[in-house]
């Protein structure tokens, strides 16, 4: 910027000379070479016409001159805002590329980090699955164990109750043949009495024993709902861990996703970033090609003049520069190898040509080509604007799609928690039915068992009243004999009981005494096993 301030000095000092020579001079010197040859006046006041028509040609020039000096320096000014404008977009532009790039690092970190977390939590879920796999088929192969304990039981349960049911009937068989033999003999005898302790403790036995079975059903109905429950449970828990690692497997795969569609992004971004750089270095050289410190600088590094003849040089080319555009052919002579005199000629020159143009239009089209130029920059920089405005749309876009796929996200959550819920609600349902059926079959055999109960227990209180009645007959018969016993006290009273013990020897009921004797071995030989 220094270098442009000393050159912006230097055309301001070289402005106030030419306003001090113009207030000094009332004539424009104009040299003639020694080869031209003065027009021929007839009369002084031709030649002071001559001269005042040329000094006002001379001062419409100068006039012009400082009027496209100004222009010049209205443009210098523009292009060094547009200059300055362009450099701060470019600032701008690498700020955002580095932020970017930062919010890119970060998110890869970020994505990184939840992946290598989702990753652990896979893991661990399949080893918490692996876990209640085996967990799992050990309780079924617990379960199939009990059940074949409990169909063991039950098979043994009901063999015990089919003997149970056949000694019955062999009981009630005998106590019917003992009732038979009761009523016809009329008073007991002590293997009767015998008999009925007996048969006493085996029916005080059996009701132990099916009390104890009802208690082992029982305790082994309670067992089965248990292992049904644990089983239930373990299946519940299983399908939650499956569920888990499902969704955080998806979580996983959405998050790759997201990463590749950024890194897309970024680098989309990245190459409208490159692009719009290199449309700003080729401004920019643009710029500098046309710029006046780059032909200042060219023809100062061209040529190795002295400090005074540099800034006479200096001084020449900005105003060479200035009428540039307005002379056509002057660029071929300025191109060609010269010193000082050859730039003050083509100086010259241009003079010439603007003093000797007919029409300001030859003046005009350079500016008009300069202000083409300028729309066309300002027509670059609008575009640059737009394409700045599109990437913030394109940004904020981004932004709202990454906040409306959160938001997908926690609605997909929302159903399928909530059709998890219905399928576990389903599955609930359906074991609950299995569990009521399970134990409606329970209850079924319960009542079966305790109707069966009921029925034995009826008979053996009828079989004790029986008993009883019989017992109650014995005693009285007994007493009855005890008392006429009492009343016949005499010696005849021996052979009266004799008599009283042949005659139902000698009638026809004497018979049965020797045929319930087979009967009777192989009940007692039972009552022995079970003893």
């Amino acid at each position: 910027m220094s270098r442009v301030e000393e050159l912006c000095f230097e055309a301001r000092r070289m402005e106030l000379q030419e306003e001090e020579e113009e207030e000094e001079e009332d004539f424009y010197p104009y040299e003639f070479d020694a080869e031209e040859e003065l027009p021929a006046y007839r009369d002084g006041d031709e030649l002071l016409a001559a001269l005042r028509r040329k000094e006002e040609e001379v001062l419409l020039a100068a006039q012009l001159g400082k009027a496209l000096l100004l222009e010049n320096r209205q443009l210098k000014e523009e292009r060094v805002k547009l200059h300055e404008q362009y450099t701060d977009q470019v600032e701008e532009l690498e700020q955002a590329r580095h932020e970017l790039r930062l919010k890119l690092q970060g998110c890869q970190v970020q994505w990184e980090s939840q992946v290598a977390e989702l990753e652990r939590d896979v893991l661990e879920l399949r080893a918490q699955v692996e876990e209640l796999t085996q967990a799992l088929s050990e309780v079924e192969r617990e379960k199939s164990r009990n059940q074949q304990q409990h169909i063991e039981i039950s098979q043994q349960l009901r063999e015990q109750l089919h003997t149970a049911m056949e000694v019955e009937r062999t009981v009630t068989a005998e106590l019917q043949s003992l009732k038979l033999e009761l009523r016809e003999r009329g008073h007991p005898r002590p293997q009767d009495e015998e008999l009925l302790s007996a048969l006493r403790e085996q029916v005080a036995r059996l009701t132990q024993r099916e009390q104890a079975l009802s208690q082992r059903l029982e305790t082994a109905c309670e067992e089965n709902a248990e292992l049904k429950d644990k089983v239930s449970s373990l299946h519940t828990h299983l399908g939650l861990q499956e569920q888990q690692s499902q969704t955080q497997t998806q979580q996983l795969t959405e998050a790759w996703q997201e990463v590749e569609a950024a890194r897309g992004r970024v680098q989309e971004l990245q190459a409208q970033l490159e692009e719009m750089q290199e449309e700003v270095s080729l401004q920019r050289s643009g710029h500098g090609e046309a710029s006046l410190l780059s032909e200042m600088e060219h023809s100062l590094d061209a040529m190795g003049w002295s400090q005074d003849k540099e800034q006479v040089t200096q001084e020449v080319t900005s105003i060479l520069d200035m009428l540039l555009p307005v002379a056509c052919g002057s660029e071929a002579l300025r191109d060609e190898d010269g010193i000082l005199q050859s730039m003050l000629g083509q100086l010259k020159s241009v003079a010439e040509r603007i003093a000797h143009s007919q029409t300001l239009q030859e003046l005009k089209q350079p500016i008009v080509e300069v202000g083409s130029v300028q729309c066309e920059k300002t027509a670059l920089l609008q575009e640059l604007r737009d394409q700045n405005a599109r990437l913030l749309e394109e940004n904020a876009e981004l932004r709202l799609k990454a906040d409306s796929r959160l938001d997908e996200e926690i609605v997909q959550r929302a159903i399928k928690d909530r059709d998890d819920a219905i399928a576990k609600k389903t599955a609930v349902e359906a074991e609950l039915v299995r569990s009521k059926n399970d134990i409606m079959c329970l209850n079924n055999q319960l009542l079966e068992a305790i109707q069966r109960k009921l029925e034995l227990s009826q008979e053996l209180e009828a079989w004790q009243d029986d008993i009883q009645i019989i017992i109650n007959q014995q005693l009285k018969s007994q007493h009855q004999t005890e008392q006429q016993s009492d009343r016949k006290r005499s010696g005849a009273g021996r052979l009266s009981f004799l008599r009283k013990s042949r005659k139902p020897s000698a009638s026809p009921s004497c018979t049965p005494e020797i045929s319930p004797a087979p009967n009777q071995s192989p009940w007692r030989d039972w009552l022995k096993l079970s003893k």
